[in-house]
């Protein structure tokens, strides 16, 4: 992901439209997939993206646009996701089904959408503490450092839920009848 630059960040605090339009087309992606990580549908994920946009916005005086864009912006958008988590109590399995196809390769398709249905299926067992955690290091590759800044915890604390994040995710993998050897 290209970091936001200072100039846009200044002009979204003064409510630019051009500059929240960049900021939407670099960070549309990484808050939809931190909302399936988190919600597990892709219908909350598309709300969650959108509302976190409209919140960021409604709150752009709050920002510093002299730090950083993304961590305070994924701060907006785990807290919307936590807020969401909070009222519902649950996360929701997906309702995706792969269709069985008839091309040559829909045996590996079917494989692949199965394994990621266990996966889903996993990171819902998983606590949302450590949900957040996997899915900012895994899904939007972010360091360690970040995902403290991003969360407000300290270094030791993510190290600490992200083992046991895994730890949790791995058993739970294989509860739901995923092999041990996909996850290696």
């Amino acid at each position: 992901m290209i970091p936001i630059e200072p100039d846009v960040r200044k002009r979204f605090r003064e409510g630019d439209q051009d500059a929240l339009r960049v900021i939407v087309e670099r960070m549309q992606g990484p808050i939809y997939r931190l909302g399936l990580r988190m919600l597990g549908r892709a219908e909350d994920a598309q709300d969650l993206a959108q509302d976190a946009f409209v919140h960021a916005y409604e709150r752009r005086e709050r920002y510093d646009c002299e730090r950083p864009f993304e961590p305070w912006f994924y701060r907006v958008a785990a807290n919307l996701a936590r807020e969401r988590l909070r009222r519902h109590r649950e996360i929701l399995a997906g309702e995706y089904m792969p269709d069985k196809g008839t091309e040559a390769n829909a045996d590996k398709e079917l494989v692949r959408e199965e394994r990621w249905c266990r996966v889903r299926l996993a990171l819902q067992q998983v606590g949302s503490k450590y949900q957040e955690v996997l899915g900012l290091r895994f899904e939007s590759e972010f360091s360690l450092a970040e995902i403290g800044n991003v969360l407000g915890l300290s270094l030791g604390t993510v190290k600490s839920r992200l083992s046991r994040g895994l730890q949790a995710f791995h058993k739970a993998y294989v509860a739901v009848g995923g092999d041990a050897s996909d996850l290696s």
